[in-house]
């Protein structure tokens, strides 16, 4: 059962300090390090693959007043960090007159993510911002693990060099888990 407390003091040990923290807001300056990295990382993690315990198949709320160049509007889910697939179709394929992502206001006046097409109706796949480790699998957690920790390194420990490794072995951690998680469910013969 891993923890953020536990994924920081993992982070804090790569770094090479002896510390530990027994909460994320506990105000050391190893937590504080954490807390200020931790959700960016997490997310950046995220938005990097589309992980199968982060998707979410939905389909979009239909808005109104599109802009004259589009007959709908749609909002994009308030959780999603990362729109895969519209229709399941990738938007890599997709033509970019087929939509539009772009920023609106709701009611209150408040910033929201909205995708103007032609299409009705559309679902979208995407990457929800998961915040509970318990959903994550270990692959995730590992690669979270490395990337906080280069992340804090240098603010904690002043070492560049091994900063940089930091942010090496993130980037590989982050392709094998990717790969696990790509392989997960596949048929092999």
């Amino acid at each position: 059962m891993t923890t953020i407390t536990d994924i920081c003091n993992a982070a804090i040990s790569h770094v090479g300090t002896r510390s530990k923290i027994s909460s994320i807001d506990e105000g050391s300056a190893e937590a504080n390090a954490c807390a200020t990295h931790f959700a960016m990382v997490r997310d950046s993690t995220l938005r990097a693959f589309d992980w199968n315990f982060a998707r979410v198949t939905a389909s979009l709320a239909l808005l109104q007043g599109p802009p004259a160049r589009w007959a709908y509007k749609y909002a994009v889910p308030v959780d999603s960090l990362r729109v895969r697939r519209l229709n399941d179709v990738p938007l890599l394929v997709l033509p970019e007159t087929f939509y539009e992502m772009a920023a609106d206001t709701d009611r209150t006046g408040a910033y929201i993510s909205v995708i103007l097409t032609d299409a009705s109706p559309v679902s979208a796949i995407y990457t929800a911002q998961v915040g509970d480790p318990l959903r994550w699998d270990q692959g995730f957690v590992d690669a979270v693990v490395y990337g906080l920790a280069s992340r804090i390194c240098f603010e904690l420990s002043g070492k560049e060099e091994r900063e940089r490794a930091l942010t090496q072995m993130w980037q590989l951690k982050l392709r094998e888990a990717a790969a696990q998680s790509a392989n997960e469910g596949a048929v092999h013969t």
